[in-house]
């Protein structure tokens, strides 16, 4: 992580500039957006993540902006103007902005005067220092204007260039406000962190886990999502396990191989999805409460379901073995993402290059089909399913090295 060369850290007033507005934030809904608030008598600005991305030299994701008056006046008006208009939190002065290139969520400045960890009661606010404070971390209450000049009130530009992660103000009091700021946490300090995070704020976040419990299983799942694919999976889930954050917020301890810690592993689960890195790291069995607490859809339960069943330990050694291929295709597309899991609930240390050889092995089909056989004299029917199924496991058992010819010729006599 290095900070843009652009950014002047220097100014004394909160307000610091950058080389006018960075190509990505000329899109033209966010122009628009600049616009429309200017000519109502307000003022927009960018905030949060795309900046402090884009401060901190990583790719930019969803782009989010606040706006100084009501929101209803702003929605009203980009109606007019073939905008579609998403309410996605109007209580909490948020709305969605959508053309037909784009998307952003646009919310109103306000303070929080009153939070159970999961809503708050918000009263709104012109002032931008007093929005800043409500938010959660000071590198996420950086601003940026239509001129590309930064407020930062909280000192998150500060805090970028030295590697810490902040909360804005007071820590417990940020996490009582709204528990997910534990997981939140826990996401971005691999990220953004230059150095161990110290003891206070371990046991701080140690303190508060159980809140976690409290939390829909939508917005814990929309956080796992990002943590098992943002990279230092085995800091994060370290932090997690060590401050009980992991049993608060899934209802189960991680089960940390020592094998995650790997370079090698973790490059390999770069490459899998969310669900695939998640499985290997729970207790076998746990599928089915973890699904519900993270309100999983159908589709996403069948494929955690199987991967929970996992593979043998012999069939995990087929795989490591000589004849690899014959198991791999008896697991079809599966094959790697149970050989990853599986290996890493075993303690086994994944084989690199044989990993490499799955994940680049194409399924071969079976050279002969029901076809081949009719032209042979071979009625549709039970026999014919049985003769088919003899026939793949010839070939399988063959290392898909017999033809056509050869499986023709040993079915028909058999």
């Amino acid at each position: 992580m290095g900070l843009l060369p652009g950014v002047n850290l220097t100014n004394q007033n909160n307000s610091q500039f950058c080389h006018g507005l960075p190509e990505w934030a000329q899109r033209p809904l966010i122009k628009k957006i600049f616009i429309e608030t200017m000519a109502l008598g307000g003022e927009a600005r960018i905030v949060g993540g795309a900046v402090r991305d884009w401060i901190a030299g990583y790719a930019i994701g969803d782009i989010d902006m606040a706006v100084n008056i009501p929101i209803n006046k702003l929605s009203a008006k980009m109606a007019t103007q073939n905008i579609k208009v998403v309410e996605t939190g109007l209580n909490h002065g948020t709305v969605t902005l959508c053309d037909q290139e784009d998307s952003i969520e646009v919310t109103q400045t306000r303070v929080d005067l009153k939070t159970d960890g999961r809503h708050a009661i918000v009263a709104y606010e012109r002032d931008w220092a007093i929005d800043a404070v409500r938010r959660d971390f000071t590198i996420n209450a950086i601003y940026m204007d239509k001129d590309g000049v930064f407020f930062d009130p909280l000192g998150g530009l500060k805090d970028l260039k030295r590697g810490r992660l902040r909360f804005a103000g007071d820590a417990g009091e940020r996490i009582q406000e709204d528990a997910l700021r534990i997981i939140r946490y826990c996401r971005f300090w691999p990220r953004f962190s230059k150095c161990r995070i110290d003891q206070k704020t371990q046991n701080m976040l140690r303190k508060h886990a159980s809140l976690c419990k409290e939390l829909s299983g939508e917005r814990v799942a929309n956080e796992f999502r990002r943590i098992m694919v943002g990279g230092s999976l085995a800091q994060v889930i370290k932090l997690m396990h060590i401050s009980n954050i992991d049993q608060a917020a899934l209802g189960i301890k991680f089960e940390l191989s020592s094998q995650v810690e790997s370079k090698e592993t973790s490059a390999i689960l770069d490459q899998f999805d969310w669900l695939t890195c998640l499985v290997a790291l729970v207790p076998v069995g746990s599928s089915a409460l973890i699904a519900n607490r993270l309100r999983l859809s159908r589709k996403e339960k069948r494929f955690f379901f199987r991967l929970d069943v996992g593979i043998s330990g012999a069939e995990l050694a087929l795989l490591n073995g000589k004849n690899w291929r014959q198991i791999a295709y008896h697991l079809g597309h599966w094959n790697t993402m149970l050989y990853v899991v599986q290996s890493l609930r075993n303690n086994v240390p994944i084989n690199v290059a044989r990993y490499n050889e799955l994940a680049s092995w194409r399924l071969p089909q079976s050279p002969i089909c029901g076809a081949d056989l009719l032209s042979h004299g071979v009625d549709i029917g039970p026999r014919m399913g049985q003769m088919l199924i003899m026939a793949e496991k010839r070939w399988v058992a063959s290392n898909f090295a017999l033809g056509k010819p050869e499986i023709l010729h040993w079915i028909l006599r058999n």
